[in-house]
């Protein structure tokens, strides 16, 4: 279905919206959200293999809860992921930021097509909301 989208963005869009239409409002945006971000990662996917010969590298990063102006806005719905971390706080800036620095360097060469989770171990925990457990 995303494959629709290098083709013809705009019937893309038209598709997609008309599908998030399904679901009830209240869960719309959280939907939506999560579709967006599995289509990031499928783009990366789709453009490592489109862009590696001409010697670009192309990731994805799946972040958890930070301590930002964004992730004060989110504060009390980051408390309902802290609980299945495997490290139990919110993430640092200059931990992020490493993260992109250590993406860029060239010594990562051959890292691409791939998206790098960096939540504090929520999804990898195997419990809530993320799993079907």
């Amino acid at each position: 279905f995303y494959k629709m989208a290098l083709l013809d963005e705009e019937l893309f869009k038209k598709k997609m919206l008309r599908w998030l239409q399904l679901f009830p409002k209240k869960v719309r945006s959280g939907v939506a959200y999560g579709i967006s971000k599995h289509f990031v990662i499928w783009l990366a996917q789709q453009d490592a293999s489109r862009f590696g010969e001409k010697g670009i590298r192309v990731l994805s990063v799946t972040p958890g809860n930070f301590e930002t102006p964004m992730g004060e806005l989110e504060a009390e719905e980051a408390q309902t992921y802290l609980k299945y971390n495997a490290i139990k706080r919110l993430g640092k800036v200059d931990e992020i930021a490493q993260l992109f620095a250590a993406c860029l360097d060239e010594r990562m060469g051959y890292l691409t097509g791939t998206d790098i989770v960096c939540d504090g171990g929520c999804i990898a925990s195997g419990v809530g909301p993320f799993t079907r457990k």
